[in-house]
């Protein structure tokens, strides 16, 4: 034990050491800093580095076992969904998109619980043709809707089922080859499994956690982006020290045009243009759309974690969280890691965070057993929540700034429940905190 005391925090000494010795770099010569970075921008284009397909990509993996038993897989040495999308790269369709079935709830049950299969899970809806570019654009010609999962049966069918939830739509798609063996290969060694079911509440589909798991914690290192790199790169015609106005808890940057940013000291940030490009209202060109424009927000490195959240049409907002070993992390900052909202269908408001995760350190501390679904929809009952204003409960990873370093967070998992409209940790509902 007295070995382990001692090693942990020497790893811990060794990484912050390593990130001082990079930050220092930038700090004695920060124009060098600058050009590289603008250097790197113009030569080699974020998005290309980062493309759309990952940050599109499903979030959630789910086996169906011959017997209909399912599991959540996960990988804690690789990024198990990256190995499906390559394994699925080579999709090559040779038949249309074809309607299977709507509005049966019986059919998209039977679906859901087809045995020898894998499910791929979004954590919102998207766009066929924006899930084609997870498959190579097999399905770019495929009909303008919206999905939710992918079935892929591990027999001899070559066919996939997209489905989305509401209205219990049900496309098959069939392919010369849906490359079986290769996806049993990537789910093979080093998976670990939690018992799940999909069941339909309220005639929605949820992901039913029946026995208790545990989960690790996790801490990383944080790189704070400087206010100067956003102010070049978002404001690049302002000149004038006159508009930037200095408040309690803010700093304002106005180009007296259309643009404002704003940085808090909370860590958080506050993009307005008023003037943006063309808006679409098709669904799939404003995920497009939405792509391009955290790619320009995102620093080299920042995209490398995020994935697409949640989509709002009724506030016109999408949000994209950072996510480690396949779960979404809460209160980075109040927004997800980035928001960006359309405001009186003129102008885009962004809200972003300055931290981004960087190295991983060890924390020492020890797996922590979770909660069932079921455990946890009784707690909150008997804490005296309402049961029917729960909209969805998600497993994911807390932020937590460290009391001893500004520049190292921890990441403990826990259950956030959608209630009264806002995800929430469930430990502080379940201990009154903020309620």
């Amino acid at each position: 034990m007295k070995i382990k005391n001692l090693i942990l925090p020497g790893l811990l000494g060794i990484a912050v050491v390593v990130s001082v010795a990079l930050s220092s770099s930038i700090w004695i010569n920060p124009a060098h800093y600058r050009n590289s970075q603008q250097t790197s921008v113009s030569n080699n284009s974020i998005i290309d580095n980062k493309p759309m397909s990952y940050v599109y990509s499903p979030t959630q993996l789910i086996q169906t076992d011959e017997n209909g038993k399912q599991n959540m897989l996960t990988n804690h040495s690789s990024n198990l969904i990256s190995e499906i999308g390559n394994q699925m790269k080579n999709y090559d369709s040779k038949s249309s998109v074809d309607r299977l079935s709507s509005g049966n709830i019986d059919d998209y049950k039977k679906l859901l619980e087809y045995k020898n299969s894998i499910i791929l899970n979004y954590p919102a809806k998207i766009s066929i043709k924006i899930f084609s570019k997870f498959i190579n654009n097999s399905l770019s010609k495929g009909p303008n809707d919206s999905i939710n999962r992918i079935v892929i049966p591990f027999d001899n069918s070559n066919e996939i089922y997209l489905m989305r939830d509401n209205g219990f739509h049900i496309y098959k798609v069939k392919f010369k080859n849906t490359n079986v063996s290769g996806l049993k290969d990537a789910i093979k060694n080093n998976v670990g499994t939690i018992p799940v079911e999909i069941k339909l509440v309220n005639k929605v589909p949820m992901i039913d956690f029946i026995k208790s798991f545990k989960m690790p914690q996790y801490g990383y290192l944080i790189n704070k982006t400087s206010q100067n790199y956003y102010v070049t790169r978002l404001l690049p015609n302002l000149h004038n020290t006159n508009n930037i106005k200095h408040h309690r808890n803010s700093v304002v940057y106005n180009d007296q045009s259309s643009k404002q940013l704003t940085f808090y000291n909370s860590g958080e940030a506050e993009y307005f243009d008023s003037r943006p490009n063309f808006i679409s209202s098709d669904f799939t060109q404003t995920l497009i759309d939405s792509y391009k424009n955290i790619s320009k927000l995102s620093i080299s490195d920042n995209l490398s974690n995020l994935r697409y959240f949640s989509y709002s049409p009724k506030n016109s907002t999408i949000i994209y969280r950072n996510y480690v070993e396949g779960f979404p992390i809460f209160n980075q900052n109040q927004y997800g890691a980035v928001q960006i909202k359309l405001v009186d269908n003129t102008s885009l408001r962004y809200n972003f965070s300055l931290n981004n995760l960087q190295i991983p350190v060890p924390t020492g501390g020890s797996d922590i057993k979770m909660k069932t679904t079921k455990e946890v929809v009784n707690e909150l009952s008997r804490a005296g929540y309402d049961i029917k204003k729960i909209g969805s409960i998600e497993l994911g990873y807390q932020w937590n700034n460290s009391k001893d370093s500004n520049i190292l967070v921890t990441l403990k998992p826990t259950w956030f429940i959608y209630y009264n409209g806002r995800w929430n940790n469930y430990n502080q509902m379940i201990n009154k905190v903020g309620y």
